[in-house]
């Protein structure tokens, strides 16, 4: 995991919803031919599971959605259904 920006600065990762949301990314998202698809490792989803994890513990009532949750012309983050991957962790 490589920090971004500190969670107290707004971010810029998604139009309209900077001011109120943490900004997640992991490396990868296209398969070899270029196309969105869910390309993360068993130990890119253990760390996005432990990252996200933590970030419950803090901010309990926050809900975890997919960059296309908020903008459906993006594709990111090429996971199928970001909001029941992670149910145990939504409020």
């Amino acid at each position: 995991i490589e920090p971004g920006r500190p969670e107290f600065m707004i971010g810029a990762h998604c139009l309209n919803h900077n001011a109120h949301s943490i900004g997640i990314c992991y490396e990868g998202g296209l398969d070899i031919r270029g196309q969105p698809a869910d390309t993360r490792t068993p130990e890119q989803k253990a760390a996005l599971r432990a990252l996200l994890k933590d970030l419950h513990r803090r901010y309990p009532q926050a809900l975890i959605v997919g960059h296309h949750d908020l903008n459906p012309q993006k594709a990111c983050p090429c996971i199928e259904n970001v909001a029941r991957e992670y149910a145990d962790l939504q409020p």
